[in-house]
């Protein structure tokens, strides 16, 4: 099985098992993709017809009713929205048009974020913080050696973990950043499973952050990886002298991405089953023998810690055709994965095989050993 360097790979993982595609997307349960288990409510006939007369004629360049809606979503003027081929494709071209002399990422961090500092950055360093514990020393001096050409990256809910820190535990962090004018990404695209409520991000800071960006995933929430779109939030104006595609997005992601921002059940669908959800989902984790520990989330995915090495099990589950996320490559060591919160039957049917398979404990090393 190969080492996918991020989730959601079912198609590759289909190819390696001679599996049709569509028994693939039809029996396969990914829980290595932490997508929204609820899915909004899009009138798909009404998306089909009216694609099937603007696929006829360019997008508009300019997004300017999607911008709108997602405004409104996200409390933010037009000026201050820039929509984007999915979050993945935007760290490329961001770190491309800034090709910055040194970047501090904040770890643990997407793969995305090594790979695009890795290609277009001079330096990288990275740094494993916890906000809650305040600026030390070391990290005062990271920061001290960055300059205006320089990008620090954080995430906020973090992944693998999914934790999350308020703006206020962040703002002594972000004030130094912007003092050093430096250029700061912040990914908050899971924060919407926290909420939209402005007090609840750093778009507040904004308009007095020139050179901050907010990336901003709209496939997470509403459940449409396959729909590639994505909004960097920022200064009004602040991304016009970069070089961006002249048609981001097909009429397709523009139509459906217009229904399900609004959709007035999904916001409290998704909340009321996390609530319920997850707690139970974590319990149930727990009572495995090949878990050590699961991690407290506020988002729509759980670390755990497991008692075997992590790629083990992940091979293991990948032959009953459950895909898990194997969190070496984070630099979090051998012994931890990422696991989706999906639908109360599928996180049954995950529970289900891992006692099934604590046969493993007999014949794999055990975390306990390793130590």
């Amino acid at each position: 099985m190969s080492d996918f360097s991020h989730g959601g790979q079912i198609y590759q993982f289909a190819r390696e098992q001679n599996t049709p595609i569509a028994d693939a997307l039809a029996h396969i349960l990914d829980f290595s993709a932490s997508i929204n288990p609820i899915q909004p409510d899009v009138d798909w006939q009404a998306i089909i017809r009216h694609a099937q007369i603007a696929v006829q004629h360019y997008p508009d360049s300019q997004q300017q009713v999607l911008k709108e809606a997602i405004g409104h979503r996200f409390q933010l003027p037009l000026e201050q929205i820039t929509l984007t081929n999915g979050i993945s494709s935007a760290i490329i071209s961001l770190f491309n048009e800034l090709k910055p002399d040194t970047t501090l990422l904040f770890t643990p961090i997407y793969s995305e974020y090594r790979r695009a500092a890795k290609r277009y950055s001079d330096n990288t360093i990275e740094v494993i913080h916890g906000f809650e514990e305040g600026l030390s020393e070391s990290l005062l001096q990271q920061i001290h050696g960055l300059t205006e050409n320089s990008v620090a990256v954080l995430v906020n809910p973090n992944t693998p973990q999914g934790h999350y820190q308020s703006p206020e535990a962040l703002e002594p962090l972000l004030e130094l950043l912007r003092h050093k004018n430096c250029w700061v990404l912040v990914d908050e695209s899971f924060l919407p499973f926290i909420g939209f409520a402005e007090h609840y991000s750093v778009r507040r800071q904004l308009k007095h952050h020139p050179k901050m960006v907010i990336l901003q995933s709209l496939t997470k929430y509403y459940a449409c990886p396959g729909i590639r779109i994505g909004a960097l939030f920022t200064a009004a104006h602040a991304l016009d002298k970069m070089t961006w595609p002249s048609w981001p997005l097909s009429v397709l992601d523009e139509q459906f991405v217009l229904q399900a921002l609004t959709d007035p059940r999904h916001e409290g669908n998704t909340r009321d089953f996390l609530q319920t959800e997850r707690p139970r989902f974590i319990t149930a984790l727990s009572t495995c023998d090949l878990i050590e520990s699961v991690e407290d989330s506020m988002t729509n995915f759980v670390l755990v810690r497991t008692r075997i090495k992590a790629y083990r099990l992940v091979e293991c589950l990948a032959s009953t055709n459950i895909l898990i996320r194997d969190c070496e490559n984070f630099g979090l060591g051998q012994y931890t994965c990422r696991i989706a919160i999906q639908s109360t039957e599928n996180n049954h049917q995950l529970v289900q095989a891992l006692h099934q398979n604590r046969w493993l404990m007999t014949t794999e090393p055990l975390l306990s050993e390793s130590k």
